[in-house]
């Protein structure tokens, strides 16, 4: 078994048998004692095999039922990038907020390290806002899909896997200048990287679909943060086959417009974002997208921050 084929291995187990299957015992065989979160959707995590064995713990205790489903998994050295959807129903306390009874389902994305069998890093985000909002535990604000009535699921997948796909430095050449492009609301630099016709947007947190809206989204962000960046982290990017996978922290001052009816503070805001791409024909035609839609809200006002 290659290096790529065991990093991606493991990642299926941690979800199937750790996630799913409730097997906490599985982090001191896979998890490294070293191992760092560097994000989780705005859960505070500890570190380690204990750490992911309390956070999984909290999500099962929390939703008996859960099931973590892995809809995409793609590795490029002892990298994996993996899109799940965690689906389960809300029979005890989550994070202080009281059973619902409600059944949710929650998108992520995660890119994680893998070296000698063991996880020694993850980046991950997830659409925390729609969960807690389809728990009755967050107002109705903002553009996610949940708060404006649609699913919050990834949908169904447009584009098919294509070999005449170009080369993995190509595509993660393509996705970043594809996020700069977005992040300067550059319309025009935008469109030439991207099948307008064929591209589908994923993206639970933002609510966006169709290209157009996916530029709307961006032009809201830069109108309220004019000095927007998203720093890609290039090293962890994740390119196999036709498709790509980058994580960014992005970063602004909000002293332009309101920001869902919020005046500009003047605070830098700070948070994470993950991208997930398929290519065909040299463009970008179809992506998964998840955001730390929390901590922008909270940051930005939108939503009260923690014991605020």
């Amino acid at each position: 078994m290659s290096t790529s084929d065991e990093a991606k291995e493991i990642i299926r187990r941690w979800n199937e048998e750790g996630w799913s299957g409730g097997r906490y015992d599985l982090a001191h065989e896979i998890i490294s004692p070293n191992m760092v979160v560097h994000g989780a959707g705005g859960q505070t995590v500890g570190m380690g095999p204990d750490g992911l064995i309390d956070l999984i713990r909290t999500w099962r205790t929390a939703f008996p039922d859960g099931n973590m489903e892995i809809d995409d998994l793609i590795v490029e050295g002892d990298t994996v990038a993996i899109r799940n959807t965690w689906y389960g129903t809300h029979e005890a306390e989550f994070y202080g907020v009281p059973p619902s009874g409600k059944a949710v389902a929650v998108t992520s994305v995660g890119i994680d390290r893998v070296q000698e069998g063991l996880v020694t890093e993850g980046w991950g985000e997830l659409d925390m806002v729609g969960m807690m909002q389809q728990m009755g535990a967050l107002p109705m604000v903002g553009p996610g899909a949940v708060g404006r009535g649609a699913e919050p699921v990834w949908g169904p997948t447009r584009s098919r896997p294509n070999s005449g796909s170009a080369s993995p430095d190509a595509n993660k050449e393509l996705l970043l200048r594809l996020i700069e492009a977005l992040g300067n609301a550059d319309e025009v630099a935008a469109r030439e990287l991207v099948d307008a016709d064929a591209f589908l947007d994923h993206n639970p947190g933002w609510g966006t679909t169709t290209f157009d809206s996916v530029l709307a989204s961006h032009e809201a962000l830069w109108g309220a943060i004019p000095d927007l960046l998203f720093d890609v982290d290039e090293s962890n990017m994740v390119a196999e086959d036709d498709q790509v996978a980058a994580h960014s922290v992005v970063r602004g001052t909000h002293t332009g417009e309101p920001f869902f009816g919020v005046e500009p503070s003047g605070k830098e805001i700070v948070w994470t974002h993950s991208d997930f791409v398929r290519v065909a024909g040299g463009k970008v035609v179809e992506r998964w997208a998840a955001t730390d839609m929390l901590t922008l809200f909270q940051q930005t006002g939108v939503l009260p921050s923690p014991g605020g």
